[in-house]
């Protein structure tokens, strides 16, 4: 079963990847992200209880604590290149993050849940012009040899490949700026540091507060209070771990002006205090 062979491994490490000619397997999940290229050969797929035949150039991608398994058509084994890997391979302030869909909603790959038509890890995509099967091959060498930054290059390919599909299923003919949860995200992003409210951008947008609360949970998957808090936390992570500013103007750069609420959240986000952060990371 793959969780049970790779789950101790990623705990000290960020990313794997592995080839292997399958059989059925069981359903299972893992502790960590899974994108799988099929290689060769076809199998019955099973992901949240959709079945999908997948092929040859097929690819997806698996959340953390997802089920799924696959069975085998006409008894032939099939080739899988798995990619497992963290979020925090992409930024250390992604070590909480365990949904696709937050990773590339992140500021090193800015894309937007608005911009896309369907949630990224419920999507069969398909490798056309190999290009992505190119990238795959890249990653496996430097992962074989391990050469000098071979982490970071693989990093680099991942957000490539990332990038690359996540155009296939862009909303390229929508107007994003009018979407209501989109504007939240953009005003988030732009005024993280102030004090906001959903309530002064509802009475702004002209809608209902229960309304913009219910309509931004269904598309951005948590509240509007979570998701602020988040990108608080990740922007006082990096400040902490890239800078030497003194704690107090990183709460107040994050949007907090009350030290000790910034402590104590800090520590339920991350699991550790500021200062014990900063050591870590420096």
């Amino acid at each position: 079963m793959i969780e049970n062979t790779h789950r101790n491994y990623l705990d000290h490490n960020e990313i794997e990847l592995f080839t292997y000619t399958q059989g059925d397997i069981d359903f299972h999940k893992h502790d960590f992200l899974e994108m799988v290229y099929v290689r060769n050969g076809q199998a019955l797929h099973t992901l949240n209880d959709i079945e999908t035949i997948v092929n040859k150039g097929d690819y997806y991608i698996i959340d953390y604590g997802v089920m799924h398994k696959y069975k085998m058509i006409n008894e032939k084994t099939f080739d899988i290149i798995n990619i497992l890997f963290k979020p925090r391979l992409i930024d250390e302030t992604l070590q909480n993050c365990n949904r696709f869909q937050d990773l590339i909603n992140h500021y090193l790959i800015k894309v937007s849940y608005s911009v896309l038509e369907k949630n990224p890890t419920n999507i069969i995509y398909h490798d056309t012009d190999n290009s992505i099967f190119f990238i795959v091959n890249q990653m496996q060498e430097e992962f074989n040899n391990k050469g000098l930054g071979y982490i970071e290059l693989m990093r680099c390919h991942l957000i490539e490949i990332i990038l690359l599909t996540m155009r296939t299923i862009s909303k390229k003919d929508i107007v994003v700026n009018n979407d209501i949860s989109q504007y939240i995200l953009d005003y988030i992003e732009k005024n993280y540091m102030n004090p906001i409210t959903l309530s002064d951008i509802s009475s702004y947008l002209d809608y209902s507060l229960s309304y913009i609360s219910r309509k931004f949970k269904k598309d951005v998957g948590v509240t509007f209070v979570q998701y602020l808090q988040q990108k608080r936390m990740e922007q006082s992570g990096r400040l902490i771990a890239n800078t030497d500013k003194k704690l107090s103007e990183i709460a107040e750069l994050s949007g907090y002006c009350d030290i000790k609420f910034f402590y104590k959240i800090f520590k339920k986000h991350w699991g550790m205090t500021p200062k014990e952060f900063r050591k870590k990371h420096r």
